[in-house]
């Protein structure tokens, strides 16, 4: 790790994919730019956990989305990176004591690909709704509702169908081998970072922005601020003065909503599922999971629980989510498969303190919020991360290309001078 400057030019507050993509950027164009990370490590919300399991598991951010849209796909061909591009789809489903025959499972995934269609349809008019209320009729529709969370981080009832509409998608969702979250790590070496350093406060009252630290207080000419929404909407960080309410309501529009994960390893000589097949488990209401197997082509499998249910059984307590999981598990292959699970582990995103959630998803009515989380307040403090993106929220390509603009709109002020900024090469 580089020295600390005490008072650069730029602050960037956080580490994860948003806050290293613009400190490359800005450092690349000659800007002195320290990183401050509340957490022991970064990566923030897309971290690669390589001790866990024998193979590595992305605690968040995992995916390459919309890959030929995707500017993080392209480096990672051009780096050489292995890349499982194997489509993921559905062969088996439980809901709510019934198991979906084969003839139903290929019904299943054509009412989720209508479902979305119809998200999209309704998401374009000009008054905006839940995407509950845009949802076709069909065999399927309680069970493929309880998905929506899956993607979006919150239930379909609360989620914006214009959002939706708004999203940028594009087929293709690919892993990188050695996981996600050490590849956007070995994207930004040399980042002169300082871990455990909470940000309490932010001040910017004067010509510039100081910000208040257990490390003591730190002056820059600029701040890029990349904290997610949960953690903006927490006032765990006080703006002096506060922040315009039109931001606060922004922020209020849109949550930090939840998907947690629960990886569980098999021993290889259980090969009744592969990779790119899921399996969904309903047992009714919002009590829903998706299990997705053979990551990178191992024996590990991937249990997602998501919005309502997800936090309900984070609150429960360690292991509630797993149990979950491992129920599905016995009523869609039988009670012996069990006997194979080496060892599992869960995430808890939504008690993270340091992000209070996994990614934004927009209230109805609320899909224009992003535009204005992202602009700049004063000239001096700048907004990044996954949640100001229109186009490619809730995705890790989407933090990535935030940093890079908050660091061009940050050059933009410097006038007169002659730094430009360099992009990593697309």
């Amino acid at each position: 790790m580089s020295k600390i400057p005490q008072n650069p030019e730029v602050i960037v507050i956080g580490a994860g994919t948003a806050g290293l993509s613009a400190a490359t950027a800005l450092l690349a164009a000659g800007i002195e730019t320290v990183v401050l990370e509340a957490a022991a490590h970064t990566g923030g919300r897309c971290v690669t956990d390589t001790t866990t399991f024998s193979a590595p598991f992305d605690r968040g951010g995992s995916w390459l989305h919309s890959v030929s849209l995707n500017p993080l796909a392209r480096l990672a061909e051009q780096r050489g990176a292995v890349l499982h591009k194997a489509p993921w789809l559905w062969s088996h489903v439980h809901t709510e004591g019934y198991d979906l025959t084969s003839d139903e499972v290929l019904a299943y995934r054509g009412y989720q690909e209508a479902m979305w269609l119809a998200i999209n349809k309704r998401g374009a008019e000009t008054t905006d709704t839940t995407t509950a209320a845009a949802m076709p009729d069909g065999p399927f529709k309680t069970s493929a509702t309880c998905s929506i969370a899956q993607m979006m981080a919150g239930d379909a009832d609360l989620v914006s169908a214009a959002d939706v509409y708004n999203y940028a998608d594009a087929k293709g969702d690919w892993l990188v081998g050695g996981g996600l979250g050490a590849f956007i790590q070995d994207l930004h070496p040399g980042i002169p970072t300082q871990l455990n350093c909470p940000v309490s406060k932010i001040d910017y009252n004067g010509t510039g922005v100081e910000v208040t630290t257990p490390q003591g207080v730190l002056k820059a000419k600029h701040l890029i601020l990349t904290v997610s929404t949960g953690v903006l909407a927490s006032g765990a960080i006080e703006f002096v003065p506060a922040l315009p309410i039109q931001k606060q309501d922004a922020v209020d529009m849109l949550p930090n909503g939840l998907l947690n994960k629960v990886g569980i390893e098999f021993d290889p000589a259980w090969c009744d599922a592969t990779q790119g097949q899921i399996a969904d488990y309903h047992t009714g209401g919002d009590a829903f999971c998706s299990l997705l197997f053979g990551f990178f082509e191992t024996s590990i499998a991937t249990g997602f629980l998501a919005g309502r249910f997800g936090e309900a059984l984070e609150k429960e307590g360690v292991g509630a989510a797993t149990d979950y999981c491992l129920q599905g598990l016995r009523t869609v292959f039988g009670n012996d498969v069990t006997k194979y699970v080496l060892r599992t582990d869960e995430t808890n995103w939504s008690t993270n303190t340091l992000t209070l959630g996994s990614y934004s998803y927009s209230k109805p009515g609320g899909a224009g919020a992003r535009k204005m989380l992202a602009e700049t307040l004063d000239e001096r403090i700048f907004f990044a991360g996954e949640a100001t993106m229109t186009e490619s929220y809730a995705t890790v390509h989407g933090a990535f290309l935030s940093g890079q603009q908050a660091a061009e709109r940050v050059i933009a002020t410097r006038v007169g001078a002659s730094a430009t900024l360099t992009r990593l090469k697309i």
